[in-house]
């Protein structure tokens, strides 16, 4: 029963970690995904007096991905009624180019006035339309998730490795005697501590197979898919084999590190 308890104290912690860790992983595919999503579907409208070519705007104005024309039939159609046919001629002959331009990437508040600015410079464009407001509230919404699931990481981090650290340091009193007897017929370092090691090995084992059937069973549920979906955002796939690996590689590394970071501590005393 100690035993146990004794697992239960390194297991939650490491759980608490990797669940962290992995929440975080799946935030960024998620916000990355979505992100993906809004530069396909953002645009700038831009007016010009002359006709524009695509390969001279991405040559003046970086980031540029592709430059659409906007055709004006929809306008003239709904003026067919109202005007004379060679007004409606003349109408077709003075309006202006309509342009729709897709970006490469979903730019920064500072960027887009820089793109701005670039388009602005060239003189036959008289309109630049970045819907700004709109743009700018969802990349500073983007922005903070990530800034704060990188945040709770941080903390979990640090809670995790006071909580593992005093766990390891009970484990290391308890069998303090029996190194000691070791340590008095020669017994070199990894001998001593291998009992702890394996206890580390153990638990990081458990820790890492339960996040990963957590996060592999949450994204197969109905009202969870549902939910995301109704957001418009793409349920992250976990990855069984390759993302529980990675889990228990970090796990591995990180209480192996804490017990020997315990037991060189203890040494130097």
């Amino acid at each position: 029963m100690k035993s146990l308890k004794n697992h239960i104290s390194v297991i939650i912690p490491l759980f608490v970690l990797l669940f962290s860790i992995q929440f975080t992983f799946s935030i960024k595919n998620i916000v990355e995904g979505y992100e993906l999503k809004l530069i396909e579907e953002y645009s700038i409208v831009i007016v010009s007096q002359k006709p524009l070519e695509e390969s001279v705007i991405k040559n003046k104005v970086a980031g540029v991905r592709s430059l659409t024309p906007i055709s004006s039939k929809n306008i003239l159609d709904r003026l067919k009624k109202d005007l004379s046919s060679q007004n409606l001629a003349l109408l077709k002959v003075s309006l202006p180019n309509f342009y729709s331009v897709k970006l490469d990437r979903l730019p920064s508040e500072e960027e887009l006035e820089r793109i701005t600015k670039n388009f602005k410079s060239i003189n036959s464009i008289t309109k630049v339309e970045t819907f700004v407001k709109t743009h700018t509230k969802v990349y500073k919404m983007f922005h903070f998730i990530q800034v704060l699931s990188y945040m709770f990481a941080g903390l979990i981090l640090i809670i995790s490795v006071l909580l593992i650290f005093k766990q390891m340091k009970i484990w290391l009193l308890e069998h303090q005697e029996r190194m000691s007897i070791m340590t008095l017929f020669g017994a070199p370092f990894w001998m001593k501590s291998i009992f702890l090691y394996k206890l580390g090995l153990i638990d990081s084992f458990i820790s890492s197979l339960l996040v990963s059937l957590l996060f592999w069973y949450v994204p197969k549920r109905d009202d969870f898919v549902n939910f995301l979906h109704s957001l418009g955002v793409e349920v992250y796939s976990f990855e069984i084999f390759k993302d529980t690996l990675t889990l228990l590689g970090i796990s591995v590394v990180f209480s192996l590190f804490i017990v020997t970071l315990v037991i060189s501590k203890l040494n130097n005393r």
